[in-house]
């Protein structure tokens, strides 16, 4: 396991920023070609409108088995756990061994996190805006949009549009929106399929226009009214990192729900600002 005595807060780093793994990263060149103009962009626009609907129409609870592969230039770790997630941030993921024995949990949302180290006997708790400062991460993974990231979601309606692209590889459409002023970042650019009416491609950008993340989407599965992909791979991350996430035994429920992880008997604890 990654989890080491000497430093547990090591391992949780990358536990709560499981759903928001979208560290500051570069970009070489952008996917896209020519802007679309006049009729063009008027009937490409309407795509967000019928993703927002769609996906309003989804259950906004996934649950399964998630597999998580963490590369930079000086490591690569695996975790394999099962995580439960509910629109738009709340979260709980627990660490498995192979024998299916719990040796991490983290659940929480966007405003705070607990966890538990269970070889440690420690719980630990705290608000993620500090935790975010403490592990330099960017405002922007720290928003309430961790739902449409990993679920490959879109909320925006046409009306949000700042621009409609070519793409360079003629896989789609990438239509780039605005945030509204409560999300930290600036805009977002979304690969979209016209065909299949789905999301292949995120591109996140800071309120500098800056790219924060680049997230990609595949293999690909119904879930009732929806579909939900098992591969979420982000690259192109500072440092060399790519993240891959990969789901099994995937269910999606109407159902909404929040986590709180309780105090263990015994445990030490740490509290967190």
């Amino acid at each position: 396991m990654p989890w080491k005595k000497s430093n547990p807060l090591s391992g949780l780093s990358r536990i709560l920023v499981l759903p928001v793994v979208f560290a500051l990263a570069g970009c070489a060149g952008k996917p896209w070609t020519s802007q679309l103009e006049g009729d063009r962009y008027n009937e490409a626009s309407r795509l967000m409108d019928t993703l927002a609907a769609e996906n309003s129409a989804c259950g906004g609870t996934l649950e399964g088995d998630l597999g998580l592969v963490y590369t930079s230039a000086l490591e690569k770790k695996a975790l394999n756990g099962f995580l439960e997630f509910s629109q738009p941030s709340a979260y709980k993921f627990v660490v498995t061994n192979p024998f299916g024995q719990p040796l991490f949990a983290a659940a929480g949302d966007h405003v705070s996190y607990q966890a538990i180290n269970v070889s440690e006997r420690l719980y630990m708790a705290g608000s993620m805006r500090s935790f975010g400062i403490r592990h330099k991460l960017p405002p922007g993974i720290l928003s309430k949009s961790w739902g449409e990231w990993i679920m490959a979601r879109n909320t925006h309606a046409s009306g949000a549009i700042t621009a409609i692209h070519e793409d360079k590889e003629a896989r789609g459409l990438w239509i780039t929106y605005r945030h509204d002023e409560t999300e930290p970042t600036g805009q977002s650019h979304l690969l979209v399929d016209p065909a299949e009416t789905k999301i292949l491609a995120r591109i996140l950008e800071d309120k500098d226009g800056e790219t924060v993340a680049e997230v990609t989407y595949d293999n690909w599965q119904d879930q009732g009214r929806c579909r939900q992909p098992r591969e979420v791979n982000v690259t192109g991350l500072k440092y060399g990192t790519e993240i891959r996430l990969k789901f099994a035994n995937v269910r999606v429920t109407d159902e909404e729900k929040r986590f709180q992880l309780p105090v263990p008997a015994g445990y030490t604890r740490q509290l967190m600002p």
